[in-house]
């Protein structure tokens, strides 16, 4: 029997369903123009809105939208219809909800199957950091699966172990996601990026490029994952001097 690109992975599909739900509801990392539902962690400018408006509204600084938006390169560069993001990658995933449209709120939290995130891995895993920059957003569930890494613009980003990539693409609250299976036990998330380096399907070697950060400093969303269950990153990263 001839193996299509499904069979290169037999746990592709498990795996994937125990880290992230509803993937179809995929949406662009950036800024966009379009209509329809309002994404987790993302506003939609409306007539009247300035940039200042809109932090306040969010209980941020202009500062911190222009961070997190590449977009911005000035804060009285906005147009209506115009989705920004109001809250740091990463932290989107873990509680808030958006419209569906309908009346009702949908969301795009990581979901794990309940006796696999009970079960403690069989085996332990030693990782390399990711990418260069410090980190900005420490392990704080659930606000925070993982860590948001400040990253120079235009950096790249390296696998942390090697690995399959299992998943490749577009996820409500990660944006531009890599997931990278190291064995039965551990995966490796990487959201927020800008370019995707590798195919789906691919093995990576440690330190390989998995993806590309985009032309202004953005944070990269890094998460480890034993059983499905997130784990704090810093236990399996060396220490930086």
């Amino acid at each position: 029997m001839t193996k299509t690109r499904h069979d290169l992975e037999p746990g592709r599909r498990r795996t994937l369903a125990l880290l992230l739900a509803a993937a179809t509801a995929a949406i662009t990392a950036g800024c966009g123009t379009t209509g329809g539902p309002v994404p987790d962690g993302y506003y939609r400018v409306e007539r009247g809105d300035t940039l200042y408006s809109i932090a306040r509204k969010h209980r941020r600084s202009v500062r911190d939208l222009t961070r997190w938006n590449s977009d911005l390169t000035s804060p009285g560069q906005i147009e209506v219809g115009q989705l920004i993001r109001v809250r740091p990658p990463g932290a989107a995933a873990g509680t808030a909800t958006a419209s569906s449209g309908t009346g009702q709120a949908v969301t795009d939290t990581p979901r794990v199957d309940g006796a696999a995130a009970s079960r403690p891995p069989a085996s332990s895993i030693r990782l390399q950091w990711p990418a260069d920059g410090r980190v900005t957003t420490g392990f704080a569930p659930p606000a925070s699966k993982g860590l948001s890494i400040a990253v120079p613009a235009n950096g790249t980003v390296r696998a942390a172990a090697a690995g399959r990539a299992i998943h490749v693409g577009n996820l409500r609250g990660y944006g531009m996601l890599v997931i990278v299976k190291h064995n039965d036990d551990w995966l490796t998330v990487y959201g927020n990026l800008d370019q995707p380096l590798v195919s789906e399907g691919a093995q990576v070697s440690a330190g390989q490029d998995v993806g590309r950060m985009g032309a202004s400093p953005s944070e990269l969303h890094f998460e480890v994952r034993g059983n499905g269950k997130p784990v704090n990153p810093a236990s399996y990263l060396p220490s930086r001097g």
